[in-house]
């Protein structure tokens, strides 16, 4: 019992998380979701990727949803290339129209309003994301909490760390104050290859930016060839997301959550 109180007087509290940290984190968190949630209804329109600068029912999709309605039970398939899997009960489909089921469309949907709710949320994001890179250089959070320090990027150090998240193991003691390293390689991924990627990407779809800036066919190989690449960006954001989540609830999800709430974050003493 002596053990038990001392372990818990050992518990330390910090500023984790600066008051433009966690603005910025919110805002940007809110937007995403909103340019998923309306991404996902603007994409089941039209179902379809293509590689190229034009897309249209009946071209050569590298990737689609796929209904058969040759039996009584509408037989859905998710169809990359050769590749084909039954998806049916996770994909629907209105009357003829294939469709992500968990993105079905509201029963008041409007092309239009979800394509400015859309873009709207999308420059948000882009407000944010210059925000949040200044204040990572300013504050010097990118080169000390983000930027993997000498010897993490090994792979001992990797296959380590790897295995930690298997295990689902959480970190205590002053090891927490740290991101470890498969976090700072996320992190940096996402801020610096995915959400620049799907900017350029859905700018390469706008009619008045190509217009302007043509070279953006160039770089991406065709509007349609940047829809594939804007939704695989978008599905692995997504991806991250639902990850981040999960480690959150196996790192403890009140001390973490309040931690980005508040900025104050508790380190829980290791077990002796």
């Amino acid at each position: 019992m002596q053990d038990k109180r001392q372990g818990t007087s050992e518990r330390k509290n910090y500023l984790r998380f600066p008051l433009p940290t966690r603005l910025l984190h919110w805002i940007a968190a809110g937007a995403i979701l909103t340019l998923l949630w309306s991404g996902f209804w603007i994409f089941n329109l039209h179902p379809r990727l293509y590689w190229g600068d034009s897309g249209y029912f009946g071209a050569p999709a590298i990737a689609e949803l796929a209904a058969d309605t040759s039996s009584e039970e509408t037989q859905m398939s998710l169809i990359i290339g050769d590749w084909s899997i039954d998806v049916t009960g996770i994909m629907g489909r209105v009357n003829r129209q294939p469709y992500v089921r968990i993105f079905n469309f509201p029963q008041d949907f409007e092309f239009g309003g979800t394509r400015a709710l859309h873009f709207t949320a999308a420059w948000i994001l882009v407000v944010c994301w210059i925000y949040y890179l200044r204040h990572l250089l300013n504050s010097g959070r990118l080169k000390n909490n983000w930027l993997p320090r000498r010897g993490e990027l090994s792979l001992r150090n990797l296959a380590t760390d790897f295995l930690n998240h298997l295990k689902l193991r959480r970190i205590r003691g002053e090891a927490a104050r740290e991101y470890n390293v498969l976090q700072k390689i996320s992190y940096l991924a996402v801020m610096f290859v995915l959400l620049p990627l799907i900017l350029l990407t859905g700018l390469t779809m706008s009619n008045s930016v190509t217009t302007a800036w043509p070279i953006l066919f160039d770089i991406f190989g065709g509007r349609q060839s940047a829809r594939t690449l804007h939704f695989v960006c978008a599905f692995l954001i997504l991806l991250f997301l639902l990850v981040h989540v999960i480690q959150l609830f196996i790192a403890g999800f009140i001390n973490h959550g309040r931690a980005m709430i508040t900025g104050r974050f508790e380190i829980v003493p290791e077990k002796e």
